[in-house]
């Protein structure tokens, strides 16, 4: 691969760089590399270059005040696009840079031994504060009319100060304002893929279907990284996936009888106000998409939420919505699986 290229910015500018080393492994879209010439900026490569000059001229022309919240990044929106410096042709964007220790990546943090070395001193608040952060995000893309599509744990960058910023926009479903098309949204994960777009070609998606993730990443995160419809039928012969689940209707949180791992954190977790939300988007909303919360619903009923938490009398890093009757973090323990937010994790 030639690594010099061309920087050109939505004016016109032209500065000449080279890409550096890979950052984080490569995928089926496309891989990321450094900018040699500017430490906080990278460059992701695509590796089908299909309609991206379309994607890439959108993108650069829509760059308002909403891709960033209080001077921090809420979406790794694109700042120019890369051309080969040999011929000309266009390879890729470049973007701001996410990147420890201000930011990492949301799945990292599933994991307890990982959480508890890069988050040593947060509670479940800290959970809250970064679904609420990413609902709101959510919404602001809604208004400029713009589809998440691939809303998954995998694209999401979050930091200590209990922040998200989405990445890989590129492969969102963007609104041309001045035709009034859409460039369509071609891959999301299917534990995270809306029922009425399971299994169906590309096709213009409505913000429903990223209602419905948003839903399933807000009982994720609350859950400490376990998904909502994951855990095995008591019946069941085989492996079971959570798209399974999805399909038979099987959400944990909801009420769905699965067996789950010991360390699973209780299905009951959820303050009332957030399990009517969950209820209305996974359960009422499972036929009928236009009856799924909004994403600016989710972040009023988080807010809320996190302010009636309570303090355990056992621990003071054990917060827990105040309506519920014990401690979640001491009934985990209590059942011989682990405390999230034991002192000495």
């Amino acid at each position: 691969m030639n690594r010099d290229v061309w920087i050109v910015r939505g004016d016109g500018t032209r500065t000449p760089d080279r890409l550096g080393d890979p950052v984080g492994s490569v995928g089926s879209q496309g891989e990321v590399r450094q900018l040699e010439g500017d430490p906080g900026r990278i460059a992701k490569i695509v590796h089908h270059a299909g309609d991206l000059s379309d994607r890439v001229r959108l993108m650069l022309r829509d760059r308002p005040g909403w891709v960033t919240r209080a001077g921090r990044p809420v979406v790794a929106w694109p700042d120019a696009a890369v051309h080969r410096s040999d011929d000309g042709r266009l390879i890729g964007y470049a973007a701001p840079k996410l990147a420890p220790p201000r930011f990492v990546p949301l799945p990292l943090l599933f994991n307890p031994a990982v959480r508890a070395r890069l988050l040593p001193a947060a509670t479940w608040t800290w959970w809250l504060e970064v679904a609420e952060d990413l609902a709101r995000t959510v919404h602001a893309a809604h208004q400029r009319d713009h589809v998440i599509g691939d809303l998954a744990p995998a694209n999401i960058f979050v930091s200590a100060a209990g922040t998200a910023c989405l990445i890989d926009v590129d492969g969102w479903q963007l609104r041309d304002e001045t035709t009034g098309t859409d460039l369509l949204c071609a891959f999301s994960r299917p534990e995270y893929t809306a029922p009425e777009e399971l299994g169906k070609p590309a096709r213009p998606r409505d913000p429903a279907s990223d209602r419905w993730a948003l839903a399933v990443l807000v009982a994720q995160l609350l859950s400490l990284g376990f998904h909502p419809y994951g855990g095995v039928p008591f019946d069941a012969s085989g492996p079971v996936e959570e798209v399974d689940n999805v399909r038979a209707r099987r959400c944990r949180p909801l009420g769905a009888r699965v067996r789950a791992p010991r360390g699973a954190v209780p299905a009951d977790v959820l303050p009332p106000v957030l399990r009517r939300r969950l209820a209305e988007a996974l359960d009422d909303g499972y036929d009928r998409p236009e009856a799924r919360p909004d994403a600016s619903a989710w972040a009023a009923g988080l807010a809320y939420s996190r302010r009636r938490l309570t303090t355990c009398e056992r621990s003071a890093r054990h917060v827990h919505a105040v309506e519920r009757a014990g401690c979640p973090w001491c009934s985990m323990a209590a059942g011989g699986g682990r405390d999230p937010f034991r002192e000495d994790l």
